[in-house]
């Protein structure tokens, strides 16, 4: 069974899989947001001030509530060993949103890469 078919069994599991790859991504976005929005960081009370007072750092947090519910829910639902793998499709969503939200460069070799670890794990069978 390849990752598409993990992905739609049952499916009931494909709204959650849309919400995982979206919080995940939306994460990871929003955490970049953040870290570059603090500077560097420091083991201080003052900067832990400063990360809980960053708008993008909160709804960070949210999306890892998100993220964990959505996450529980498939696993109920699937094998580990096959729906691990197919959270790869988010390298291929925070590939292309960083791009869009960060105007980051996306060389051949990150396509290539991205392509490679989605393709491996299409091969992945029940």
């Amino acid at each position: 069974m390849n990752t598409a078919a993990v992905l739609a069994r049952p499916r009931s599991a494909m709204p959650l899989w849309i919400i995982l790859i979206a919080s995940e991504t939306t994460l990871q976005l929003l955490l970049k947001s953040a870290g570059t929005a603090l500077g560097d960081p420091s083991a201080s009370i003052a900067w832990l001030g400063l990360v809980l007072h960053t708008p993008a750092a909160l709804a960070a947090a949210a999306c890892y509530i998100g993220t964990f519910a959505s996450w529980m829910l498939i696993l109920r639902r699937s094998e580990l060993s096959l729906a691990f793998p197919a959270t790869a499709i988010t390298y291929v969503s925070v590939l292309l949103g960083s791009h869009w939200v960060f105007a980051e460069p996306i060389e051949i070799s990150r396509y290539l890469g991205v392509a490679m670890i989605v393709g491996g794990v299409s091969l992945l069978r029940d």
